[in-house]
């Protein structure tokens, strides 16, 4: 039987967008012929990736390096979850998992308690107006301890760098982006090859090294950042853990009981992803912070037309330009978006790249 997945691979002296190589499912391994490389089932260290952070990756160290390795393509991926061996990689299991099960009796009854009340507002409003009428009155100091509980699980996957010359410019991108917020905004770094930047509730952001090197210009960072900031000023990580939590969850969470549904909550942001019309509205949203804040937008376009431009004439994409709304339509939303709201005395941002590159090579070293 032929157990060829054929996947990006990431690691040192690779391109930035991934190397399109093959590897192959064995028993106990994975083997990376190209590269006659064999990887055992526990030294792998499954996570959640891309934009819309749907994506499988698969981590390890070689020779004291990191590598990584994601599906090519949603079937090559479909594939590479259903050979591995869930009780073998470490994550896996967690990756898999899209629900909690029913084994919390508490969550049956508070449904009981509160299904009469919130029935009536489902009755009486649309479900997605429901979900973020629910979302809105979540207190802040909850969706703050979501995140922070969440970054806390992170960070014995991977090394985050929240100090030095790299997080310094990441910063001051973004506070310029987030002065008007209401939500007190961390900002991280990862040394982490892939093209990626994530937020999770109550504004932690996270950028990977992959996204930096990738861009050429503190304009393509800003886009990124806006688009990212709009999830958490919309909230929509929250409304994803509504709808997926049930009723009694968001009662729980509107009461501000972080505490009675922190392991639904933390599972729920490692493993969702947002739908269409909130990657829509993070872009349109983040087009209009910009302009707000006299940044050029043109960055957030220049950024997917780059993207775009990386995997053409490949079979696939990364995922996140596959399976949400399409990436051609998406840069002419944008450039559509910017036309008909000109910011003429807009400004491109200054940065030094390999300056801001070297230091969080520097920082990773010193965490070591």
């Amino acid at each position: 039987m032929n157990n060829g997945v054929s996947i990006l691979l990431f690691g040192p002296e690779l391109p930035s967008a991934g190397e399109l190589t093959t590897c192959l499912i064995e028993p106990d391994r994975i083997y990376l012929p190209a590269y006659k490389q064999n990887v055992n089932f526990s030294e792998l260290q499954a996570r959640v990736g891309s934009f819309d952070h749907n994506q499988l990756q698969l981590c390890w160290q070689y020779q004291s390096n990191t590598w990584m390795l994601i599906p090519a393509n949603p079937d090559a991926q479909k594939t590479l979850v259903k050979l591995l061996p869930k009780n073998a990689v470490a994550g896996l299991s967690r990756w898999k998992r899209e629900t909690l099960g029913q084994s919390l009796v508490w969550k049956t009854v508070a449904y009981f308690l509160c299904s009469l009340a919130l029935l009536a507002v489902l009755v009486i409003w649309q479900y997605d107006t429901a979900v973020s009428w629910v979302a809105g009155r979540v207190p802040l100091a909850t969706e703050y301890k979501i995140g922070e509980s969440v970054l806390t699980s992170l960070k014995t996957q991977t090394a985050l760098v929240d100090k030095g010359i790299s997080v310094d410019a990441v910063k001051k991108i973004g506070d310029r982006l987030t002065k008007d917020s209401s939500y007190k905004y961390q900002w991280h770094l990862s040394n982490d090859p892939a093209i990626n930047a994530f937020a999770l509730p109550g504004g932690i952001v996270i950028v990977n090294k992959g996204l930096l090197e990738k861009a050429d210009s503190a304009n393509e960072v800003a886009g990124v950042l806006a688009h990212e900031i709009q999830h958490v000023e919309q909230r929509h990580a929250l409304k994803n853990m509504i709808t997926s939590s049930g009723i009694a969850a968001a009662v729980l969470l509107v009461l501000g009981d972080a505490n009675a549904v922190m392991m639904i909550m933390a599972h729920q942001v490692s493993a969702q992803y947002f739908s269409r019309q909130a990657e829509s509205d993070a872009d349109m949203k983040g087009l209009g912070l910009l302009n707000k804040n006299k940044i050029d937008p043109q960055g957030m376009v220049v950024f997917f037309k780059k993207m775009q431009e990386a995997y053409k004439g490949k079979a696939n994409g990364p995922e996140w330009m596959s399976s949400h709304p399409d990436t051609a339509n998406r840069i002419q939303a944008i450039e559509n978006f910017i036309k008909e709201h000109p910011c003429t005395d807009c400004e491109k941002l200054k940065w030094d790249k390999k300056v801001i590159l070297a230091s969080l090579e520097k920082e990773k070293t010193k965490g070591k």
